[in-house]
């Protein structure tokens, strides 16, 4: 045999409450999109720039009279993207 229990019921709220309520939400969720955004533009970056200094060390090991110049290529890139994020970031934070 099933038990009924009582419900305690929530005090009706106005539509301009439930509006609120729904912006704020959606607001919220906006907010979080836009940080898993730069979030996930960063992390990109950093790897990006891994994987360049990576290739610089290998390189200058095969070729030690070019380091000066893969140095400048992997600073000038790395520079490039890491200016990318921020201009993401910046566009992304309005």
């Amino acid at each position: 045999m099933s038990e009924i229990m009582r419900r305690n019921a929530l005090p009706p709220t106005s539509r301009r409450a439930r509006h609120i309520v729904a912006s704020a939400s959606e607001a919220t969720l906006a907010e979080q999109v836009a940080m898993r955004a730069v979030s996930a533009t960063a992390e990109y970056g950093m790897s990006e720039v891994l994987f360049l200094k990576q290739t610089q060390a290998v390189l200058e090991q095969q070729c030690p009279d070019a380091a000066e110049a893969l140095a400048m290529i992997a600073n000038s890139a790395a520079m490039s993207i890491a200016q990318q994020v921020r201009r993401f970031g910046q566009r992304m934070s309005g």
